[in-house]
């Protein structure tokens, strides 16, 4: 019995120093924590004020040199300079970041103050409170990790590593600090119209009737290849300022402006909602009250309506009176507007730019005005060498190596019952019909010929043509095109004074398409032929059949003679 209590005495006493030893375990554990975390927290407050109370905070700007921005009605204003168009949200965001001024790190032992640049700082941020407590931060130089050194007037001992985010708004330029003009909102799809006035300048517009677009440089005007024109619009949709550089540009040769690089006009369309004019309705519905009430007039013993049947009635007119006032009529118009953009002088790969009649100034990047700038009016030609419909055709004449030919659209238009028209099409080579699909394949090739690139320069052939189509169109209108033999890789084709460089390869896929059309009329010329001739021999038992008919006849003539004899 004894020797069981004191087993049990032992294992308590264990327990018990269990119990210690886990206790100590984890009183170490968490102070070794708190240790860490204090070790990796080493922010300290290096400014803790009031933004409220703080009425003007002055900086050094990198364009401006020194800037007092002073608060006056609770707005802050630019000391000297009261009509610059400073952003309250920013400024007093700004200001509330310097008033309660973070480190993220606190450094010892800096006696060296030129380590860090700041012993000449980078710059100075002087806040002042309403009860003339006055407070300055000394900037210096930024580490890798994107950190300033920073220390307070007065305390050479202590440096603190500030996050750059913390004291940018004070480190640039006061239009950091500005209210600046968004670019006006222009949609690609709603451009009309864009002129482009700088050396080699052009000029698109859309063309009401095909919705496509033509360019011309102010004196000849033809299609433009719509990619082409869909690339400046796109960009013009997509332009935004960079920088802002000034509010009120009094000196316009300062920025280029004096004489622009360029400048852009573009006209768009605006579509938005107004009122509709009510004033006839009003009208028409004083007008039929005082007939209703010339009527009830006149006609007194109509009063005696049924009670039930004119409860509904007057509901229902107070239902159609409620739904008539809540919902305002409205209606959509179509306004004209006009963007102007004045591009000036290059400035470090953008430009300076002003927009309409506004004296504010900033840039845009050149990558982002070069899809409108870099482009002179080739790079707009239409590389279609000679499209017309074939709906459209009415002859199509052919010069080529093995002689001339005409192909003619015969159009034939049927009624149905319903008296609905429908127009049919065949083709005749030379006079005679040929199968549809082997002349609309080539009359494809040769619609949909493009050029790889347009010539500028004059030329002047030096053999005959190749081919030669004249293709007429319903209305009389005739399109000329010829092509000749140009180099080892390529062919002009002609139209007017227009001259296109045309792949051979392109040009021998229609050849190809021609030798087959020609080939399938001729063998429909010679099974005709076939035709024609087994039409032409004469049966033996059908001649027999009429020489006995002759005879036959003959017999009755002779018996009918001699009867009459």
């Amino acid at each position: 019995m004894k020797s069981k209590t004191v087993k049990m005495v032992s294992a308590a006493a264990v327990l018990a120093v269990l119990c210690g030893a886990y206790a100590g375990v984890k009183s170490y554990v968490s102070s070794q924590e708190e240790k860490e975390a204090e070790e990796a927290d080493q922010s300290v407050s290096v400014v803790e004020m009031n933004a409220d109370d703080i009425v003007s905070v002055a900086f050094r700007s990198e364009d401006d040199g020194e800037v007092t921005l002073e608060k006056e009605d609770d707005s802050w204003v630019k000391k000297g300079e009261t009509e610059f168009p400073l952003s309250q949200d920013t400024v007093s965001g700004a200001v509330s970041g310097i008033a309660s001024l973070t480190a993220d790190q606190k450094l010892e032992e800096t006696a060296d103050l030129s380590e860090y640049d700041l012993e000449e700082p980078e710059n100075e941020i002087t806040v002042l409170t309403d009860d003339g407590e006055e407070t300055t931060v000394q900037v210096g130089m930024m580490n890798s990790s994107s950190q300033y050194y920073v220390k307070k007037a007065g305390d050479d001992e202590t440096v603190y590593l500030v996050s750059s985010s913390s004291l940018d708004p004070f480190m640039g330029s006061v239009y950091d600090l500005a209210d600046a003009e968004t670019f006006p909102s222009v949609t690609s799809s709603t451009i009309t119209q864009v002129k482009v006035d700088k050396e080699n300048g052009y000029e698109l517009k859309q063309n009401s009737e095909t919705l496509g677009w033509d360019i011309s440089d102010g004196k000849d005007t033809e299609k433009a290849d719509t990619t082409q024109a869909g690339t400046v619009t796109s960009a013009i949709g997509s332009l935004m300022y960079d920088e802002f550089v000034d509010y009120n540009c009094t000196d316009e040769a300062e920025y280029g402006f004096d004489d622009p690089y360029a400048v852009i006009t573009a006209d768009y369309t605006v579509e938005e909602e107004i009122e509709a004019d009510t004033d006839d309705t009003e009208a028409s519905e004083e007008d039929d009250t005082s007939t209703d009430e010339s009527a009830e007039n006149e006609s007194g013993d109509e009063d005696a309506i049924d009670d039930t049947a004119e409860e509904e009635t007057t509901s229902e007119d107070t239902a159609d009176v409620e739904s008539s006032e809540n919902s305002e009529e409205t209606e959509t118009v179509t306004r004209d507007e006009e963007l102007i953009i004045y591009v000036g002088d290059e400035t470090d790969g953008s430009r300076y730019v002003k927009v309409n009649d506004s004296n504010q100034v900033y840039t845009i990047s050149e990558d982002s005005l070069a899809d409108i700038l870099d482009k002179t009016i080739a790079d707009f030609y239409d590389l279609t060498v000679s499209y017309l419909t074939v709906n459209n055709l009415e002859t199509m004449d052919i010069e080529a190596e093995d002689g001339s030919h005409e192909v003619q659209v015969v159009r034939e238009t049927t009624e149905d019952e319903d008296s609905e028209e429908t127009t049919t099409s065949s083709y005749k080579l030379d006079g005679k019909e040929i199968e549809e699909t082997a002349f609309t394949t080539f009359y494809n090739k040769v619609i949909n010929m493009t050029g790889q690139q347009r010539m500028t320069e004059e030329y002047d052939p030096e053999c005959d043509p190749a081919y030669t189509f004249t293709l007429t169109d319903t209305d009389g209108e005739e399109i000329l095109v010829k092509y000749y033999e140009y180099d080892a890789s390529f062919y002009a084709a002609v139209v007017e004074d227009r001259v296109y460089l045309v792949n051979k390869m392109d040009v021998r896929d229609m050849d190809g398409a021609y030798q087959e059309m020609i080939a399938a009329e001729e063998v429909e010329t010679e099974e005709n032929t076939d035709d024609s001739g087994t039409g032409s021999e004469e049966d033996p038992s059908e001649n027999e059949e009429e020489n006995t008919e002759e005879l036959s006849d003959n017999a009755i003539e002779e018996t009918d003679t001699e009867a009459s004899e």
